[in-house]
């Protein structure tokens, strides 16, 4: 009976509680041990071979355990509190088999069992232990996440992190510092997600937890390739390569695909192209990596020259998704635009190149909507939780003075406060890289239509001119055929680099696309926006060449320009971007590296 349960028993129960999420096998085998002596522990026995074989061993043996557990729990007596623990351990059988059935791809059949155990719980009055919350609550978290569910599965996540914490066991937290890290790397919350994976990563190497070691790593590989830092990425594929001892058998065969990144950031095509190929078959086969692979496989060949095999791959695992029905994360389809996007560039097809690049924006703006998503829920869920904790400790101490109280309100409420302050400084800044070019940092062509009408209107009340400038880089193409990828994004933001520090603040200077560039300058007539653009062009082609890793020093570049006023040469930005347009291509014509002004006669041809 319940009441009869040895302390050499309790502590092997506690012990396979304690190791069912970092080493499921010993866990089973200790419940194994437990159901053979029978008795009162013979259920919770069972209950934990459930768990070990529905999370990483055989279906029909999870089944038959469950169904063990099931009986054993329903055999218990009422007295010496058999009737709570049957009712409980009723409860987690079911918890068992939402997990079952979300394995098995009964996503909603599992939200369903999970929704219906909570109102069990409520009714009959029960209470998990902190174990056996993180439980639930990590379930419910991965449920919610495949079934789209975000706000759910965040709050679901940090609940059973906190949980996590309350075991003081390795295990669990281990696995609610992966499961949450991952989830915010989805999400795109970039920053939470390397902290978390970072902090997921001592600790499962701390404890020996060799199966999260490899994916905390492989994750933060992702997160610092996606946030810009290529030496980070690598170094982090420097240490899975490097400690074999800490990793499972054979592991690195299955994080090929992230290894491949790594190398490719820095420009190791070599490394990169014999990871690509190990990873190959696992990814284009069951489609989960197919498309990493492919843009991956595609920067390669673009990398190597090889355009038109680089568009070919990148089009084919577009056409493969599609005909499979495959979804993918917003970020590795941005990057598959990209690259195809490149790739048209350097077959000189615009119109497909443009296409692509729309599609990439689009996606990226998608992945900046729901990082800013994600951060906020994050927040709010923090909140609660920490509402919670104060609501427990007043309801606790009921003997505090109403002072202490009025106090302690203030606080929460200036805590409120600061996160929603926070809150919106995160918006603020998320609008801010949605309406910013990464690569040189100038605002994009979005935010030029956003705010330049309002320029032209008060140009126009306050009856000042105002320059247009539409500048474009001499001979770009032939930069990056000559010298590489690398070596144009560094031109283009060297010119950027430029364009900021001599153009005024008050002027509005943007990167209209590829290797154009647009500027509005207020109180600016022809003759003034011409001799800057002059000094401009004369500081451009005096700067001293660069060189770019594994390549010659790059030569000295120019731009050519066309100049139009408003509103003589229109009264719309649309109309004179094009008059400005036209001013540039009679630039280029005219040998390049000028500046040339719209004709003063209005609307007159140029040629």
């Amino acid at each position: 009976m319940p009441g009869e349960i040895s302390p050499t028993a309790a502590a092997a129960l506690a012990r396979a509680w304690e190791l069912s999420y970092l080493d499921p096998q010993a866990a089973g085998a200790l419940g194994r041990r437990l159901a053979a002596s029978g008795g009162a522990l013979a259920a919770d026995g069972w209950l934990q071979v459930a768990l070990a074989e529905v999370r990483s061993g055989d279906e029909t043996t999870a089944q038959e355990a469950m169904r063990c557990a099931r009986e054993a729990y329903e055999a218990l007596e009422d007295r010496d509190g058999g009737a709570a623990q049957r009712a409980r351990g009723l409860a987690l059988v079911d918890e068992v088999l939402a997990i079952h059935l979300r394995r098995i791809g009964d996503y909603e059949g599992s939200a369903r069992l999970q929704a219906e155990i909570d109102e069990r719980i409520a009714a009959q009055g029960l209470a998990y232990d902190a174990m056996q919350r993180f439980l639930a609550h990590n379930s419910r978290a991965i449920t919610a996440k495949v079934l789209g569910r975000v706000d759910e599965a965040l709050r679901h996540y940090h609940a059973a992190a906190a949980a996590a914490e309350a075991t003081g066991w390795d295990g669990p937290r281990i696995t609610a510092l992966s499961n949450l890290g991952g989830y915010h790397q989805d999400l795109f919350n970039l920053e939470d997600a390397r902290a978390l994976s970072e902090q997921a990563l001592a600790a499962a190497r701390k404890a020996g937890a060799k199966p999260v070691v490899a994916t905390a790593a492989s994750n933060l590989i992702i997160i610092h390739h996606a946030a810009g830092d290529a030496r980070a990425a690598r170094a982090m594929a420097d240490f899975l390569v490097g400690h074999p001892d800490e990793l499972v058998p054979g592991v690195l065969e299955r994080h090929a695909l992230p290894l491949a990144l790594a190398h490719l950031g820095v420009g190791e095509l070599d490394e990169a192209e014999r990871y690509l190929q190990a990873g190959a078959v696992g990814a284009i086969a069951d489609g989960d990596g197919m498309t990493f692979w492919g843009w991956l496989r595609a920067r390669c060949l673009l990398a190597r020259g090889h355009a038109a095999a680089a568009r070919e791959v990148a089009e084919q695992i577009l056409l493969e998704r599609r005909e499979r029905r495959l979804s993918d994360q917003p970020y590795d389809l941005m990057e598959l635009h990209r690259v195809l996007a490149d790739a048209c560039e350097r077959l000189d097809d615009t119109r497909a190149a443009l296409a692509c690049v729309r599609h990439a924006q689009a996606l990226y703006e998608q992945l900046v909507g729901r990082s800013a998503r994600a951060r906020y829920a994050a927040l709010q869920v923090s909140h609660q939780l920490a509402q919670a904790r104060r609501e427990r400790d007043l309801a606790v101490d009921s003997r505090r003075s109403a002072e202490d109280d009025r106090r302690r309100l203030a606080e929460l409420n200036a805590a409120l406060q600061a996160q929603v302050a926070q809150t919106e400084r995160l918006h603020a800044q998320l609008r801010e890289q949605a309406l910013r070019d990464p690569l040189t940092g100038l605002h994009n062509r979005r935010y030029l239509f956003e705010t330049a009408p309002a320029m032209l209107e008060l140009a126009r009340r306050q009856g000042q001119p105002l320059a247009v400038v539409l500048m474009d880089l001499d001979h770009f193409k032939l930069i990056n055929d000559t010298y590489g990828h690398a070596a144009g994004d560094a031109v283009l933001q060297r010119f950027g680099t430029l364009l900021t520090g001599t153009l005024r603040r008050s002027d509005l200077v943007c990167r209209h696309g590829g290797e154009e560039f647009v500027a509005l300058m207020p109180e600016t007539d022809g003759d003034a926006a011409q001799a800057l653009l002059a000094r401009l062009l004369e500081e451009f082609q005096q700067l001293p060449p660069e060189a770019v890793p594994g390549r010659r020093r790059l030569p000295g570049g120019s731009f050519s320009a066309g100049v139009v006023l408003f509103p003589r040469h229109g009264n719309t930005l649309e109309q004179l971007l094009s008059r400005a347009d036209r001013a540039l291509y009679a630039a280029k014509n005219q040998g390049r590296a000028r500046i040339e002004q719209a004709p003063r006669t209005g609307f007159g041809s140029l040629v």
